[in-house]
């Protein structure tokens, strides 16, 4: 006879074979839970290393304790008693060998969740553990070196967070369009093909455990040099018109394009409708992801995401800090298997940031962007990043044998085209952020829009990046076709730009256009240290006040309603360079 847990088996089994959609694959991320927490340690070894600069999510701040001694400890109170998943150490060159990881409900009697020994430093992630707790603690028994212990992060996790569901498009209900198998790289059985007329629609059963925001995402192939645009609806209502789904190169190159929509609780249905008579692309499959349990009052998450202009506006408080992390020239044709392969050190440093968004300044890809570039270099390091990711382009991304920023498109999608232009912008907080193509930098149309949307923003403070700096003391140096973009942005009294190009770390103090020293100036950030060969700094340039060459790390900008500043981050996780702080404009 089966058992009752066959029998519940198998009963699941049916019922899901009876839904018109089956969800293949749904996995949840766990939730931060320690960060900006209260701390508290057996020692410290100055007021420089407090206990709190190892949940505070800064890569380059640290506890250390007293040097010499065991045992030695550090705990972080999470406020209540919450399930435990996940316990990440980041250490310093002073580690410890052997520790327990503990909970404990009243902060005197302590339960070892897991004890470990014969570590070597780095990264210690423990997964899977199983623990109910308000404060958790390292517990250091044995030293690694004769210093004492020191963590640059100490971050604990708990079950929540995102989850997502695959639906594959063969399952779904169909109009004006067909299962087909006759190319290749799909999952699952096969892909849908529309025919090619205006108004084919593919439509999948989703379901939601909570009512709330929820991102779609279609992979999807189109093997035409044309856009073959979708509009989107979620239970009849339409929450987009027009999405992009440009070219791939070819039927066989798969890609994604993602849209925001609100979810019921329960089951939903989502419809993609072709609107060009030349019908939509082939399309492999739908990913739902919706967001679970928030994340606990005084985590490092975001209180709003930034958003192209056009896109649901960011939520920030007014006056609430943020961090952005930026950086170009970056993804090099190599892969973590290489320990001299740059993208993936730079990329881990922006995880460790945790910033509320990612701006790149061109040149994301070498050599020549081709999509099948991006997807085996750049999506395995900065890919990660590429939901709260604002791209520009750089000159390489013009290279691509498909077509001028063929695979820069594909890739990126709507995210970096969000107005069918490879330049837009967008608010966050008090700032407005603008993002130029520099390869058509003199073009009119750009300039007339860079005026028109500087003209009508009202935000109280101005960034923009692009690749090619105007001013620079490296190999490429000063490059004129920024000039005029310059001079509307000065005269319309923004702050901030940053570039790429130059493979280098270079800050300048504000200036005019013409390279003349100003307090009311611009301020230049050169970043092209993501990740490209290091280029030598040739002939130093008026208002320069730093240079970094062969320097690899990410810009860490830091803004306030008023106010801007950053540190400029290695790859060994030390602050290279930090900046004055300006007041905006």
């Amino acid at each position: 006879m089966p058992s009752k847990r066959h029998l519940a088996a198998l009963a699941a089994a049916l019922l899901a074979a009876s839904l018109a959609i089956v969800a293949q694959r749904a996995s949840a991320a766990d939730v931060l839970l320690s960060r900006n927490k209260p701390t508290a340690a057996s020692s410290v070894e100055s007021s420089a290393y407090a206990a709190q600069y190892a949940v505070d999510g800064d890569a380059a701040s640290r506890w250390a304790s007293a040097e010499g001694s065991d045992p030695q400890w550090i705990r972080v109170d999470l406020g209540s008693a919450v399930p435990i998943s996940r316990v990440r150490l980041v250490w310093e060159a002073a580690y410890a060998s052997a520790y327990r990881l503990e909970a404990s409900a009243d902060a005197t009697t302590w339960t070892t969740i897991t004890s470990v020994s014969g570590q070597n430093g780095g990264t210690d992630d423990h997964t899977g553990l199983s623990a109910t707790a308000r404060y958790v603690r390292m517990y250091g028994t044995q030293r690694g070196t004769a210093y004492g212990y020191s963590l640059f992060e100490f971050e604990v996790y708990g079950p929540g967070g995102q989850s997502s569901a695959d639906y594959q498009a063969e399952d779904a209900s169909l109009s004006q369009a067909a299962v087909a198998a006759n190319h290749t790289g799909f999952t699952g059985t096969g892909f849908v093909d529309y025919v090619n007329v205006a108004g084919g629609w593919i439509q999948w059963t989703v379901s939601a455990s909570a009512a709330g925001p929820a991102t779609l995402t279609v992979r999807y192939a189109n093997g035409t040099t044309a856009n073959r645009p979708l509009d989107f609806a979620v239970n009849g209502a339409t929450v987009a018109t027009g999405v992009a789904f440009n070219p791939t190169a070819n039927w066989d190159t798969w890609t994604t394009q993602s849209v925001t929509a609100t979810l019921n609780a329960g089951t939903n249905t989502v419809r993609a409708t072709a609107t060009a008579s030349t019908g939509g692309p082939n399309v492999d499959k739908l990913t739902v992801a919706t967001t679970g349990s928030p994340s606990p009052t005084g985590s490092a998450s975001p209180t709003g995401s930034a958003s192209p202009t056009g896109s649901p506006s960011p939520t920030t408080s007014p006056g609430t800090p943020f961090t952005v992390a930026a950086a170009g020239d970056i993804a090099e044709q190599c892969t973590a298997s290489s320990s001299s392969c740059q993208h993936p050190k730079t990329a881990a440093l922006v995880t460790a940031m945790n910033p509320a968004f990612v701006l790149t300044m061109g040149d994301n890809q070498y050599d020549d962007a081709r999509l099948s570039d991006f997807q085996n270099y750049f999506d395995k390091t900065w890919g990660v990043f590429k939901p709260k990711m604002h791209p520009a382009p750089g000159n390489h991304e013009t290279y691509d044998p498909a077509g001028s920023m063929a695979g820069y498109k594909s890739y990126f999608g709507s995210t970096a085209y969000p107005q069918g232009k490879p330049y837009y912008s967008y608010d966050y907080g008090n700032w407005h952020f603008i993002a130029l193509d520099s390869n058509t930098l003199t073009d009119s149309a750009q300039l007339t829009w860079l005026q028109n949307d500087l003209a009508a923003t009202t935000k109280g403070c101005v960034a923009a990046y692009w690749h090619h700096p105007l001013f620079s003391s490296g190999e490429h140096g000063n490059d004129p076709v920024s000039r005029q973009a310059w001079q509307l942005l000065y005269a319309a009294h923004a702050d901030l730009v940053l570039n790429g190009h130059d493979h280098h770390y270079e800050r300048f103090g504000p200036q005019s256009p013409t390279a003349a020293a100003d307090p009311f100036g611009l301020v230049e950030v050169l970043g092209g240290m993501g990740g490209a060969s290091p280029y030598d700094i040739v002939n130093v340039q008026p208002n320069s006040q730093k240079r970094l060459s062969g320097t690899f790390g990410v810009l860490k900008l830091s803004f306030t309603d008023t106010t801007f500043s950053w540190q400029l981050i290695g790859t060994d996780g030390t602050v290279k360079d930090t900046s004055p702080t300006y007041t905006c404009h």
